[in-house]
């Protein structure tokens, strides 16, 4: 479990983490500790826990509106608020939080809260098991228990649009009107209707054929709106964050498990489909990727493992070709193995995808390096 610990009080911060420590519950790893609110708003992202416990009463952002941001940023984290006063139980609770602590905090009830934090992780690798898997990095197909995937085909694609608008946003009620208005805003509102009603049925139709009972589309609203509900059936990208977040910190005893992460990213969320309201999405995992890759590639260049590191940026440059600083970090790792070829290989590349993409030339940090480079290369080679 990866820990965040927020409370403007350093007291009760150090207090709680030996608390932490000392409980009975294996794999407690606390990976930050927050005064400022707006600090720990910043860089929550970055750290990836799996629980937050927030103290309530805090300067410039009070614990709860803290916790509504938390859930926006991660959606999958579980939040534990702490605090001195009762009268925030309610409010707590209305945010879906775990638990609510009262302090001063006792190991015995702290564990209690540790121990249902443990059921709730058991239970969601227990779902994992022999469930069907919706795949939507790199594109939407499904992966059956027996390990056989599925391309499902759609009658139409606004109906595999409209599958793919209400699978991202599952257990949620989306009302009739906001699908109108973003899938036929040019129609007239019967017309719509009709053929949201017609997509509907299409969708519920497909996942029939196919076999996925545990997808169901509910209207719990007469039709008002719907809900897209998931029994055994899991999404890669939920199993992907959960297991980011369960990461320990990146040692060499730790390494294996932070390669077999990274491999679990496959392409861009929703990546054979182009859905303008997919995108925030799509840019927030790849940058919660990339940002994962940085560090792995950087503990590798700092134990000196240039091969790994290599193969890291080579995956990221397969995946994301447009990224520049990638090229320049493969030509200093190339350069360092002495690889000549492979350095003037991977320049001609960032020149070629430049021009491509964004009719540039490489940034002149780039261009400096390498002019640097060629001319130490011809010393050593006259040298020689």
């Amino acid at each position: 479990m990866r820990i965040v610990l927020v409370d403007d009080e350093y007291l009760s911060i150090t207090r709680l983490k030996t608390l932490l420590e000392e409980s009975k519950v294996p794999g407690i790893e606390v990976v930050g500790e927050y005064t400022d609110s707006l600090k720990a708003m910043d860089e929550i992202q970055s750290l990836q826990p799996s629980i937050v416990f927030l103290d309530i009463v805090m300067p410039d952002m009070d614990g709860l509106a803290l916790g509504e941001k938390i859930q926006e940023l991660l959606p999958d984290v579980e939040i534990v608020f702490t605090t001195g006063f009762d009268q925030y139980a309610l409010d707590a609770f209305n945010l879906h939080a775990v638990d609510y602590l009262l302090k001063p905090i006792q190991i015995s009830r702290l564990e209690k809260t540790l121990d249902r934090l443990e059921q709730i992780n058991n239970k969601h690798k227990k779902s994992s098991r022999n469930s069907t898997i919706i795949n939507l990095f790199g594109g939407l197909r499904v992966v059956l228990p027996d390990g056989q995937t599925q391309i499902l085909k759609w009658r139409t694609s606004k109906a595999k649009e409209l599958f793919a608008y209400l699978l991202n946003h599952r257990d949620e009620i989306i009302y009739r009107d906001t699908i109108l208005e973003l899938f036929w805003p040019e129609s007239d509102r019967d017309k719509a209707s009709k053929q949201l009603y017609t997509a509907i049925y299409t969708i519920r139709q497909t996942l029939k054929n196919y076999g996925l009972e545990g997808v169901q589309i509910s209207s719990p609203l007469l039709n008002s709106g719907y809900k897209l509900l998931l029994e055994q059936t899991v999404v890669d990208v939920e199993q992907w964050l959960s297991s980011l977040k369960a990461l320990p910190s990146l040692e060499k005893s730790t390494v294996d498990q932070h390669e077999q992460v990274f491999q679990l990213y496959t392409g861009d969320y929703l990546g054979d489909c182009d859905y303008l309201w997919a995108e925030s999405e799509k840019e927030r995992l790849r940058r919660l990727w990339l940002h994962h890759a940085h560090q792995l590639s950087e503990f590798y260049i700092t134990n000196e493992n240039y091969s790994a590191a290599i193969k890291v940026q080579e995956t990221v440059q397969a995946l994301f070709a447009g990224e520049e600083e990638n090229y320049f970090i493969l030509m200093k790792l190339y350069d360092l193995l002495n690889n000549v070829a492979a350095v003037e290989e991977q320049y001609l590349l960032l020149k070629k995808a430049l021009q491509e993409h964004l009719a540039v030339e490489p940034s002149e940090e780039i261009e400096n390096w390498y002019k640097r480079w060629k001319q130490t290369n011809a010393l050593t080679h006259m040298n020689v």
